[in-house]
């Protein structure tokens, strides 16, 4: 990235849902995707009730060069705190093309003086230089290229990968894309079942049906697998101008043999490079799922590690401040097992209640 030289820069904090030089911003920096996008910043103010804010510098003529999206959440469960962004496996600030080379400085310093005035704790799901702050490595992230044409399945899919898509497609299996309501549906159904087989809460049904906001203005879309007129599998895919983004995958454990989740991320992968994304982010896998992450290398993907920044509250800055665990403890350990045993309405429930909370 070409840098000019430093400037003195303004900071502000703008309502990013409706201002129209965040949308600019958005819609030029190379870090952006659908997390930076205003329709998703609208989806989660909708859905959880979050107020959305900005911090954005601005250079000499008021023109965005450097930003970051945050969501005010406030809870009684885990405590208030401004996060960037709940519900988004990985934030970075943006920079404008051309950007001074002080504008993430300048940014950091406005993100601190935000904290300090709302007297809340910060967490940044990328990493970004703070004083005080901690960075923590948090997650492995998995990110495939698909620039340069080709066939990104053929050319760096790991062998093993390319005889289990050709599985499903002698089994049988197809794929089918949808952006409709009805698609949506079914996948939920594919998911409540998922959540509890992993012994997680599931998100609310009106979370998962408001994606279809985001497909209508062509940001995403719902993947099928069938098996004659059964749906096997499922998988939502989200993707604003260079990055389609997984964000969810289900599937029904009776048919995993045959193979369903390759195809769709073949297929997805395909719709990718046709449609001229330039990268499929497969999203982060917890340090402790090796499984999850053999299957994201096996297409050939990058392999970095996304750390998470942490900063608390005014006036607690330097002591030991709470940071996330991937696990969630003893009691998270104790949820994970009740959502397991218990009905798939138990683990609808928690995270009917939860959700907002944890983001």
């Amino acid at each position: 990235m070409g840098l000019t030289p430093s400037a003195d820069l303004a900071i502000e904090t703008v309502e990013p849902i409706a201002d129209a030089r965040w949308s600019a911003l958005a819609a030029t920096a190379a870090q952006a995707s659908i997390f930076h996008h205003p329709a998703w910043l609208r989806l989660l103010a909708e859905q959880y009730g979050y107020e959305i804010v900005a911090c954005l510098a601005r250079g000499e003529h008021d023109e965005p060069v450097a930003g970051l999206p945050l969501a005010i959440v406030r809870s009684r469960l885990t405590g208030s705190r401004l996060v960037a962004l709940p519900f988004s496996d990985a934030c970075p600030p943006l920079l404008a093309p051309g950007a001074p080379a002080g504008a993430i400085g300048a940014l950091a310093g406005g993100l601190d003086a935000l904290r300090r005035a709302h007297g809340l704790e910060l967490q940044v799901r990328h990493a970004i230089a703070i004083d005080s702050a901690r960075v923590v490595p948090s997650f492995h992230h998995h990110v495939l290229s698909l620039e340069g044409g080709g066939d990104p399945l053929r050319e760096r899919a790991r062998p093993a990968v390319r005889r289990a898509v050709a599985k499903a497609r002698r089994q049988g299996v197809v794929i089918e894309r949808s952006t409709d309501r009805e698609a949506l549906e079914t996948f939920y159904r594919l998911h409540l079942d998922t959540r509890r087989r992993q012994g997680m809460p599931t998100q609310p049904r009106r979370f998962i049906r408001a994606f279809s906001a985001l497909f209508e203005l062509g940001l995403g879309f719902v993947m099928l697998a069938r098996l004659g007129t059964r749906a096997i599998a499922g998988a939502v895919f989200l993707g604003d101008r260079r990055t389609l983004t997984y964000k969810y995958g289900a599937s029904d454990v009776a048919f995993l043999d045959r193979r369903p989740n390759n195809l769709l991320f073949a297929e997805a992968i395909g719709y990718g490079v046709e449609h001229g994304f330039e990268r499929l982010d497969f999203g982060r896998t917890d340090f402790d799922n090796p499984g999850l992450r053999t299957f994201k290398l096996g297409w050939g993907a990058t392999e970095h590690e996304l750390a998470y920044t942490y900063l608390a509250a005014p006036g607690r800055e330097g002591t030991d401040e709470r940071v996330p665990s991937q696990g969630g403890g003893r009691a998270g350990r104790a949820l994970s097992a009740a959502i397991k045993r218990g009905p798939v309405v138990l683990g609808r429930a928690v995270g009917q209640v939860l959700y907002r909370h944890v983001g």
